[in-house]
């Protein structure tokens, strides 16, 4: 896409990156008493959606519900401002939402979570462009069931790892069959749509969405080794694809004993000192989310990096959205935590600065 046919979503983008919540504006949501959070978030871009909900004390369920439509909002206005291969391949990235859908109706479905409306799961509005599977949600008795109610591309993905999922059951491996399946249906879809792209736009694509693959493919070794997985079975819940991470590399990680060690034999690269970083709150909090934030806050450092000078390309675009998301991820984490009453400072260590 040219630079000439960039400038009506860019301009569009320009306009929206100002209204971005900055670092101090997120410590002054994390640091709010409980009772003054929404008033202070409905001083903010957020106006609009917050007073929709016409709310008068911090209910983060209705909260992340608006925001997620704020989301949402924001995918549909750049797919509506691109065309030819650049809205083919947003239209592709946008499914992330419904595969997230799909994810959060197996979980509930594997654990046999009573369902009794389309409410009980927050799942992203994702129609037109996609399928509303909320009765899903109500109607199907089991996951199995669940499975045979998906549309393609999801029932055919799903039931040919569930085999898998069976004969693995109730040792813990459970959903990262099923999960890592659509993993893979997906982000081989997004860079299969990056090829019809220009050069520049691909290098840009292979970038961002490169470094999100070797996020997500490090996080699924760590998963793997908490998990007791072998080295060589934790091979085939890689995603095919990377950036900086040459996962041929990873073998004598993948062969560890424990986590810290795994770390510590990775190849030499910025996501090892990320992850030798976070290894000694790690060891205090016995939780992979040490891991994953810290891999999520080198992500964000990045894709600032990506935008930095805002070109009129696909990577200002993406910069976009991806802030845009965390940001809402963020507002929805303090929302979590104000309704429980969590002080401050627990609480800025789950967002992303």
């Amino acid at each position: 896409m040219s630079v000439t046919r960039y400038a009506y979503v860019y301009a569009r983008i320009r306009a929206r990156l100002s209204d971005l919540l900055g670092n101090k504006d997120i410590r002054a949501l994390v640091d709010a008493r409980k009772e003054d959070f929404l008033a202070i978030l409905m001083d903010s871009p957020y106006r609009a959606s917050m007073a929709k909900e016409n709310l008068t004390e911090v209910d983060a369920r209705v909260i992340e519900r608006a925001l997620k439509q704020e989301l949402i909002h924001q995918y549909l206005m750049v797919i509506r401002s691109t065309d030819a291969a650049v809205r083919d391949f947003m239209i592709e990235l946008f499914r992330r939402f419904e595969v997230m859908n799909v994810k959060a109706i197996i979980r509930v479905k594997a654990v046999g979570m009573a369902t009794g409306t389309t409410e009980s799961v927050l799942l992203f509005p994702v129609e037109p462009f996609f399928r509303d599977y909320r009765d899903i949600l109500v109607e199907a008795g089991s996951l199995e069931d669940a499975i045979k109610r998906f549309g393609e591309p999801y029932r055919g993905v799903l039931e040919d790892s569930f085999q898998d999922y069976k004969k693995e059951k109730g040792n813990g491996k459970r959903l990262l069959d099923l999960e890592n399946a659509l993993d893979r249906d997906l982000f081989g879809a997004i860079w299969d749509k990056k090829e019809h792209l220009g050069r520049a736009d691909r290098e840009t694509v292979e970038k961002v969405i490169g470094t999100e693959l070797d996020i997500a493919n490090l996080m699924t070794m760590l998963r793997c080794k908490e998990e007791g997985i072998a080295g060589a079975e934790m091979e085939r819940y890689f995603m095919p694809y990377s950036y900086a991470l040459d996962l041929d590399a990873v073998q004598d990680a993948m062969s560890a004993d424990n986590i810290p060690s795994a770390i510590q034999l990775l190849p030499d690269s910025p996501y090892k000192s990320v992850l030798s970083d976070a290894i000694h709150h790690y060891e205090e909090q016995k939780s992979l989310v040490t891991f994953e934030l810290a891999l999520q806050r080198y992500f964000l450092r990045w894709i600032r990096k990506v935008m930095s000078g805002y070109p009129i390309d696909i990577g200002t675009v993406l910069g976009y959205l991806y802030l845009k998301e965390v940001e809402i991820r963020n507002l929805c984490t303090i929302a979590v935590c104000k309704e429980n009453e969590l002080p401050a400072e627990e609480t800025l260590k789950l967002v992303m600065m």
